[in-house]
C-alpha cells in the first residue's frame, strides 16, 4: 500500500449557534450544522467540511458513517477527482439532492486537503491558481431597520469593504425600499450593493420589485424565485434590468447546466458544499466560464478564498458575517480581509486549524447501523 492509503476515516457533527442573528425573509437560522470528515494515512491527517443551515445534519453524518467512509478506507487518497467519481457512483441509486451531495462534499474537501498536505502546497495552488487573493463582499443576513442597517454598513466601510449584500423580501415593498435607501445613502453612490430575496417571490412579484429596486444601481438580485423554477428565472431576466444570481440552492452540476442552457442566470453562485465539493465546483466554474458567466460562490469562504483565484471568471467572495468558521468556534484563523480583499492562510492545504475535541456543540453519533454494501465501482 502507498503512503496515501487511507487508514482511518471519521465523521463528526456539530450544531453551533451563529455568532450573530441570521434571518431573512423566508428563514431564521438558529443553528449551523457542521459535518467534518477526517482522513488519516500513515503520514498525514486531513479534515474537510460540509454544512447545513440547521436542518438535516444528522442525516448527512449518518450517510457518511454508514455508507460512505467505510468505502474509502483502504483506498489510495491521492486522486480526489477519481475518488469523487467513484463515490458518486457508489451513491448513485440514492439520487442526488442535499443529503447525498453534502456527504460527498465533506469527503471531497478532506481528500483535496490530504493531497495538498502530501504535496506541501496551499490549496489555491493545487486548485490551479497562480497567485492568491480575491475581492470580498460583506454579506448581512438580517432584517434590521434602516437606521441600524446604515450604522452597520458604515462600520463595515470603515473596515475597508466596498461591496455589500443585504436582504430583501419584506411583506411590504415599502420596507424593502426604506432599507435600500438607507443602505445606498450609507455606502455612497460608488460602492457595490447586491440584494438577496431567498426565493421569496413569484415571477410577477419579482418583476414588480425589480423595477422598483432598479434605481439603486444593484449588482445582482439573488434567488428571486424558487430554485426549481428555471423557466421563471429565464423570463425574469428578459423583464428585469438587474442581473440575476442563482446557485446556492442547486445541488448538482446538471442543475447548473440547465440554468445556463435556458439563459436563466447572470451570476453563478454554486455553493462548494451543496454542489458536492471542490471537484464538482471547479467543473461548474469551467462550465460557467464557457457560457460567459462569472462565479461568486455562496458561503464556504474558507474554501472559496482558495478556489476563486483558480477560476478565470471569478467575481467576488462572500463573507457571511456571524457564520465564519472562526466565529462558530470550529476552526482558526478567521478569514483575513484587508481593504476588501480576502487572502488565504499560509501553509499547505486550506491552512485551517480545526478545534473539534472538547467542543461543547458536538452531537454524539452512534455506531454504524449495519455493515455497508460495497459498490463494484
Amino acid at each position: 500500500m502507498s503512503e496515501m492509503t487511507i487508514r482511518e476515516a471519521r465523521v463528526r457533527l456539530f450544531r453551533v449557534p451563529p455568532a450573530a442573528a441570521l434571518e431573512d425573509a423566508t428563514h431564521v437560522v438558529t443553528h449551523v450544522e457542521l459535518i467534518t470528515v477526517t482522513l488519516r494515512t500513515d503520514a498525514h491527517e486531513a479534515t474537510g467540511l460540509s454544512y447545513t443551515a440547521g436542518v438535516g445534519g444528522s442525516a448527512v453524518a449518518a450517510m457518511l458513517r454508514d455508507d460512505c467512509l467505510p468505502h474509502l478506507v483502504g483506498r489510495d487518497g491521492g486522486d480526489a477527482r477519481a475518488l469523487w467519481a467513484a463515490m458518486r457512483g457508489h451513491l448513485y441509486r440514492t439520487g442526488f439532492g442535499a443529503t447525498t451531495t453534502l456527504a460527498l462534499a465533506a469527503m471531497d474537501t478532506a481528500l483535496w486537503e490530504l493531497r495538498a498536505q502530501a504535496e506541501g502546497l496551499p490549496l489555491w495552488r493545487l486548485a490551479g491558481a497562480g497567485t492568491p487573493g480575491i475581492r470580498a463582499y460583506a454579506s448581512l443576513i438580517d432584517l434590521s431597520p434602516p437606521d441600524s442597517l446604515a450604522e452597520r454598513l458604515t462600520q463595515l466601510r470603515e473596515q475597508g469593504y466596498r461591496w455589500f449584500k443585504i436582504k430583501v423580501g419584506m411583506p411590504d415593498i415599502a420596507d424593502d425600499l426604506a432599507r435600500l435607501t438607507a443602505a445606498r445613502e450609507a455606502i455612497g453612490p460608488d460602492d457595490r450593493l447586491s440584494i438577496d430575496a431567498n426565493m421569496g417571490f413569484d415571477l410577477e412579484e419579482a418583476v414588480r420589485r425589480a423595477k422598483a429596486f432598479d434605481r439603486f444601481g444593484l449588482e445582482w438580485l439573488e434567488e428571486p424565485l424558487p430554485a426549481e423554477d428555471v423557466a421563471g428565472h429565464a423570463a425574469l431576466r428578459k423583464r428585469c434590468g438587474i442581473p440575476v444570481a442563482v446557485g446556492e440552492s442547486l445541488y448538482t452540476p446538471e442543475e447548473v447546466a440547465r440554468y445556463l442552457e435556458a439563459g436563466a442566470v447572470d451570476i453563478v453562485q454554486a455553493d462548494i458544499a451543496r454542489i458536492g465539493g471542490i471537484t464538482p465546483w471547479l467543473a461548474v466554474a469551467r462550465m460557467a466560464e464557457a457560457a460567459g458567466r462569472p462565479v461568486a460562490p455562496h458561503y464556504m469562504a474558507e474554501w472559496a478564498v482558495h478556489l476563486l483565484p483558480a477560476a478565470p471568471n471569478a467575481l467576488v467572495l462572500e463573507n457571511v458575517l456571524g457564520a465564519g468558521l472562526a466565529e462558530l468556534g470550529i476552526a482558526d484563523p478567521p478569514l483575513h480581509v484587508e481593504k476588501g480583499r480576502a487572502l488565504p492562510p499560509e501553509g499547505a492545504g486550506h491552512g485551517l486549524r480545526f478545534r473539534l475535541d472538547g467542543n461543547p456543540h458536538e452531537v454524539p453519533l452512534g455506531p454504524p447501523l449495519f455493515t455497508p454494501q460495497r459498490s463494484r465501482k
